[in-house]
């Protein structure tokens, strides 16, 4: 079929020469005085030419090109200043990472594709006149200069559309490849001027490691619990993924309320390749950073990617009057986010086994361990009971004709000492307990910088019996101060203490109807607390606490909501990021921590972590929910998943929470539903605590029986099966868990455990 369609290729080419012969005489006067043998060997060397630019390059051909830069006992780098890519070796394997698809130009993407493919940075810059972006890659409208220099890679990017200049390094460490960005030494021309033009986005090696439509393997992303997809998947119609490390910056205020999704808690993302996997990490800038994939012609090109951006200006949007359409902002002062650094660590063995998520995983905790001051805590035997609990609310009430606004108890500290007792008398010897909405001026949606309890709960003297009753039978208390919305009073003002945003104006935090998805007009928006006030508020409060000799600290929506203050005091989410790490720090050497479901860099400061997600946002795009988040901590911190009497299945959370090595969360109230109707706490409906005390009893008992086992191991293994009912967790130790989600039952040390034992038939879906 090749030599038939060689020939075809000869006879176009004759016909085509001939009818040029016929036209014009100065070719006529060539083709005579041709000798027929060269005419036919030309002939034969354009078709073998023809063939030669459709056979993709190999790797080896690719690797020809390339010039060692620097070498260790684990990695090699290499670059192609001619074509301004760059190659990582992993010795173990003989794996190469390339910056860019060796193959790309025999893929089937049209020119501009190719120039994305092949480039190694992308801009996105902002005309404020134009109230406009733009994107460009580095290959098609830009300049790429690369030499070596040292033991270094410098590449400076430029482009003279917008006037930009990005300088990157790219050097080798010890066990991972650093690419780093110092953003003072970007330069803008006239970005201060109305007509300048701003850096407002970067994205480097796009398509480092992609897979193309012939490889297997898969990436491993932290979405909520964490996710997996699968290259070539076939879902090319869908979207493609974006996930915002730590989330949005809630500053730019939504008109209409989000779509629910998961968190990205944790600033990195995986490769895996058959024996060979890259684990990828945002060390610097991970607050401006996302993570982005897509699968093979889901964006018209062969390949499979992941990789970040950096947003290194916010945006925002507002509405001018007669306008339908939003105008775009900028943010006003130059680029905040000191650095950029992102890590390739490759992952693999000596003995070029295959490589899974799990390994990712284990990368990652190896990270935050040596890297980031995690502390591997000694859990040896851990296992305990989650219980969020919620003291009071407002209220609004009729008092002698009068719509008034009250302080309304939902549970008060002697409901919450009783709550406790009973648990404790049916066998529940090991509590974590978040006291919600304790606080006095919490309670009343005002700053709390100060030990208050509230006097509607009970007072101090009652929930001083609370913690004395605690500290004597192994439960901890975690009184929980939550800041980040606020109305005026305690000393801080809407007018001063509120957060700005990029448009100028105040961050107003809605709430949402829950059926509808708009605003509830039924309660005023409050403000949202600005960064630059966080150290007078919460360190008033530790001083306080620790006058009290009130040792355990949690602070809610701190762990996990990141923003700036776009306004004079200039706080970007790099620099709240900063703040927030003192505020622990200043906690964790005074007392002990607990953290609601915290972004990577409060773990550092952590003792224990509630409500880690037991899923993923489940995108369309995902082809199977993983415990990511789980098997990163997992003998180094103790944690529990969100309540699973909050979850539609009660029963499958459970086993969905014992598979993944994670301690059981309950959400308790000390009141009916009705009493929560009108009031911010209404989401808690389900919450009654009589209601659940058998169930919370009996799976403790459960996860205690299964679990204490292996409290103090890492994962090592985690399969599920094909149908998807049953899984299997393998921990370091050689301790193994098999849940079957159709049978309800868990098999762990020899014996098969039916969860019909430990709860209630009632509570058990079909």
């Amino acid at each position: 079929m090749k030599t038939m369609h060689l020939k075809l290729k000869k006879s176009l080419a004759f016909l085509l020469c001939f009818s040029m012969l016929l036209t014009t005489g100065a070719a006529s006067v060539f083709c005579e005085d041709a000798p027929e043998e060269e005419s036919a060997a030309a002939e034969e060397a354009a078709a073998e030419e023809e063939e030669e630019e459709e056979a993709p390059r190999t790797e080896a051909e690719a690797f020809e090109l390339m010039e060692q830069v620097d070498s260790n006992d684990r990695l090699a780098l290499y670059m192609n200043t001619k074509e301004n890519t760059i190659m990582l070796e992993d010795k173990y394997t003989g794996e190469k990472w390339w910056s860019n698809p060796v193959d790309l130009q025999t893929s089937n993407a049209k020119k501009g594709q190719k120039d994305e493919l092949a480039s190694g940075m992308t801009l996105i810059y902002g005309s404020p006149a134009d109230r406009a972006t733009t994107i460009l890659n580095s290959k098609g409208k830009g300049k790429t200069k690369m030499k070596k220099s040292g033991k270094n890679i410098e590449i400076t990017y430029t482009f003279s559309e917008p006037g930009i200049t990005v300088p990157v390094t790219i050097s080798l460490e010890s066990d991972y490849m650093k690419l780093y960005v110092d953003t003072s030494a970007i330069t803008e021309d006239n970005s201060s001027s109305v007509s300048g033009k701003l850096t407002t986005d970067l994205a480097f090696m796009t398509t480092f490691g992609a897979a193309g439509m012939d490889e297997e393997g898969y990436f491993v992303v932290p979405d909520g619990s964490g996710a997996i997809i699968n290259f070539n998947n076939g879902k090319t119609g869908l979207k493609t993924y974006t996930g915002k490390v730590y989330g949005r910056d809630i500053t730019a205020v939504k008109t209409q309320k989000q779509a629910t999704t998961q968190k990205v808690s944790l600033p990195m993302y995986g490769i895996v390749k058959g024996n060979s996997a890259m684990m990828v990490v945002a060390d610097k800038g991970d607050t401006c950073a996302s993570v982005n994939t897509y699968v093979a012609n889901q964006n018209n090109t062969d390949y499979n990617s992941t990789y970040f951006d950096f947003e290194l200006r916010t945006q925002d949007e507002y509405l001018m009057g007669g306008e339908s359409s939003p105008l775009k902002v900028f943010e006003k002062r130059g680029i905040l986010i000191p650095e950029i650094e992102l890590r390739y660590y490759p992952v693999s063995n000596k003995d070029q086994s295959e490589v899974d998520y799990t390994d990712v995983a284990d990368r990652f905790r190896d990270y935050l361990v040596n890297d980031k001051g995690v502390e591997d805590k000694n859990l040896e035997g851990n296992n305990s009971l989650y219980l969020d609990i919620y003291g009071a609310t407002l209220k609004k009430k009729s008092i002698a004709g009068l719509p008034v606004t009250v302080k309304e108890p939902v549970t008060t500290f002697a409901d919450a000492k009783k709550i406790l007792e009973t648990l404790n008398g049916m066998g529940v010897d090991d509590m974590v307990v978040a006291y919600n909405n304790y606080n006095n001026d919490n309670i009343g949606e005002k700053i709390a910088d100060s030990y208050n309890p509230s006097s509607k709960l009970g007072g101090k003297k009652e929930f001083n019996k609370l913690t004395e009753y605690a500290s004597a039978n192994n439960i901890q208390i975690f009184p929980v101060i939550d800041n980040q919305q606020f109305k005026t009073g305690n000393g801080y003002w809407s007018m001063t203490n509120t957060s700005i945003r990029v448009s100028n104006a105040y961050s107003k935090i809605p709430v949402f109807d829950l059926a509808h998805g708009i605003e509830n007009k039924y309660y005023k928006p409050l403000s949202l607390f600005s960064p630059a006030s966080y150290d007078k508020a919460f360190g008033k409060l530790i001083k306080s606490y620790n006058k009290k000799n009130v040792t355990n600290f949690s602070f809610g929506s701190l762990a996990n909501t990141i923003y700036g203050d776009y306004g004079k005091k200039a706080v970007s989410r790099e620099n709240a990021k900063e703040t927030v790490k003192e505020i622990y720090s200043s906690a964790k050497q005074t007392g002990s921590v607990l953290s609601d479901n915290p972004a990577a860099y409060v773990l550092p400061y952590t003792d224990c972590i509630t409500n880690v997600p037991l899923c993923s946002s489940k995108f369309d795009l995902f082809d199977m929910d993983i415990p990511l988040y789980q098997m990163v901590l997992h003998g180094v911190t103790p944690y529990s998943c969100t309540a699973v009497n909050g979850e539609a299945d009660l029963d499958i959370a459970s086993l969905m929470a014992i598979a993944s090595g994670s301690n059981i969360g309950f959400d308790l109230v000390g009141t009916e539903a009705s009493e929560l109707k009108d009031t911010k706490l209404d989401k808690y409906f389900y919450g009654y605590y009589e209601n659940w005390i058998n169930e919370a009893a009996g799976l403790y008992k459960l996860a205690d029986e299964v679990l204490s086992p292996a409290a103090d191991s890492p994962i090592a293994s985690y399969t599920v099966s094909e149908d998807g009912n049953e899984i299997t967790t393998v921990y370091d130790n050689g301790y193994t868990t098999v849940v079957n989600l159709e049978k309800r039952t868990v098999k762990a040390d020899g014996k098969t455990l039916k969860l019909t034992d430990y709860i209630g038939e009632e509570v058990i879906g079909e």
